[in-house]
């Protein structure tokens, strides 16, 4: 399994919109084979500061989600919302 934190900060007057691309994100990954987990959380002690928590079977379904429609289209958008990169921590559990 293949665990994926993403942490976003987001620039306040996007909020909305990221928020609205991020819904259809996270339900169109939920829905992609190879996907046991993917959600969406606020800290709550810094505003507009958000975690995904994605959960992959192995590497090809994060392959495969790297290169859908949906995740290349989020990213896209995400450009503009962003106030610094995304930072990425991937875990690998077990052999795959």
């Amino acid at each position: 399994m293949i665990i994926i934190h993403g942490f976003l900060k987001i620039k306040p007057k996007y909020r909305a919109a990221f928020l609205e691309e991020a819904g259809r994100a996270v339900e169109q990954s939920k829905a992609e084979e190879g996907n046991l987990e993917y959600r969406l959380f606020e800290a709550t002690d810094e505003p507009n500061t958000f975690l995904t928590l994605e959960k992959w079977r192995n590497k090809e379904a994060v392959e495969s989600h790297k290169n859908s429609e949906h995740f290349v289209h989020f990213i896209q958008a995400s450009k503009e919302f962003l106030s610094e990169p995304i930072n990425l921590d991937v875990h690998i559990v077990g052999d795959k």
